[in-house]
């Protein structure tokens, strides 16, 4: 690679990473995400916009990929370590409640801005299907209960999940995210460990 080109690459993905700080940051303000205003704070023509990204969203698209990779990866390190299957299921509640104290907003607009069949798709592949596995893994070690491991994966992420749907609903003394994620933690473990490791 010459100097310039090597050059280019690296201008290339500062303003794309410049990108991506910008659109979490508007979303984090519950800011309205046009390419006018992330070309605005970018402080970049809206036309350089377009010479990354042919439209709001491809950009989109690439903010969302940018952001879930290093959680998908924390994910994968989470389920494929030699940790206990309840460990695991700790760990992946603590992820996502971390992802929520960071990126309070993201989920709700990305949401807005996906298809129902895009949000499924990529909702089994980084979340359901994992935890199917770990149910799998749970149930033949004799910790969690012996149920239908599509239904008990479904179950852990809508009791996870759910919660983050509820917050923009909730008044200011029902947000306390380290309560809720207790109660989480405590309702999973009630439903889906044996009488053995309850006790």
């Amino acid at each position: 690679m010459t100097r310039v080109s090597r050059k280019k690459e690296l201008l290339d993905n500062m303003i794309r990473q410049e990108v991506a700080t910008t659109v979490l940051d508007l979303i984090s303000r519950d800011q309205p995400v046009t390419m006018d205003g992330i070309a605005a704070q970018c402080g970049v023509a809206k036309g350089t916009l377009y010479n990354y990204f042919k439209n709001k969203k491809q950009l989109i698209d690439y903010v969302h990929h940018a952001i879930i990779t290093p959680k998908i990866k924390n994910h994968q390190a989470i389920f494929e370590s030699e940790n206990s299957p309840a460990t695991k299921l700790h760990g992946f509640v603590d992820e996502v409640f971390g992802f929520q104290e960071a990126y309070p907003l993201y989920f709700q607009f990305v949401q807005s801005q996906r298809t129902a069949c895009e949000a499924d798709k990529e909702r089994f592949e980084i979340a359901i299907l994992p935890l199917v596995n770990l149910c799998r893994e749970g149930s033949r070690k004799g910790v969690f209960v012996n149920l239908d491991p599509f239904v008990m994966a479904s179950m852990i992420f809508g009791t996870v999940i759910g919660p983050m749907q509820t917050l923009q609903n909730r008044d200011e003394n029902s947000r306390d995210m380290k309560k809720i994620k207790q109660d989480v933690i405590c309702l999973l473990d009630r439903m889906i460990l044996n009488q053995q490791e309850k006790a």
